[in-house]
């Protein structure tokens, strides 16, 4: 991994933070995605480091959606907090909060990748994947409601693995 220049990387000098209520349907995680490019380009962010945040906040938007508070419909709310924090370098953070059944996706057995496609159980990927997005992934359980918070450094990640 690199550090960013400035050009690149925008110049972050605050934190900015955005609080919203997204009904849990497709449209609202639409709604969360368009919610963070929004902040990357008001901070002049690269998508070249926002695309892990983006990645993971859409896999955990849809397992809550999906599973988490299925067939509730629009009445089912996530509560989602973004925050950019200045730094060297910048750091993301995001909160995800949703009222469904107690569900730890960290607590989860990790996949077995060595089985084939057809041979594996369903499931499973999309949290791992997070967990390798991701600087730090922590959940917890707090007054009836599922809480999972993902920090990410805002740097590139080299294609030579540095």
């Amino acid at each position: 991994m690199r550090r960013l220049s400035a050009p690149e990387g925008g110049c972050l000098s605050s934190a900015e933070t955005r609080r919203l209520s997204i009904p849990a349907t497709a449209g609202g995680v639409k709604t969360a995605l368009d919610t963070l490019e929004n902040l990357w380009s008001a901070q002049g962010i690269s998508r070249a480091v926002t695309w892990p945040v983006e990645v993971s906040l859409d896999e955990v938007l849809a397992n809550v959606v999906h599973h988490a508070l299925a067939g509730r419909g629009d009445s089912a709310r996530v509560e989602l907090e973004l925050q950019l924090h200045p730094g060297d370098p910048p750091r993301c953070e995001v909160q995800i909060e949703d009222d469904g059944p107690e569900f730890n996706p960290l607590g989860a057995d990790a996949p077995d990748t060595s089985l084939g496609v057809d041979e594996r159980p369903v499931g499973g990927l999309g949290i791992e994947l997070v967990k390798r997005l991701m600087d730090e992934v922590h959940y917890e359980r707090k007054d009836g409601r599922n809480r999972l918070r993902l920090v990410r450094h805002l740097v590139v990640i080299d294609e030579q693995g540095e």
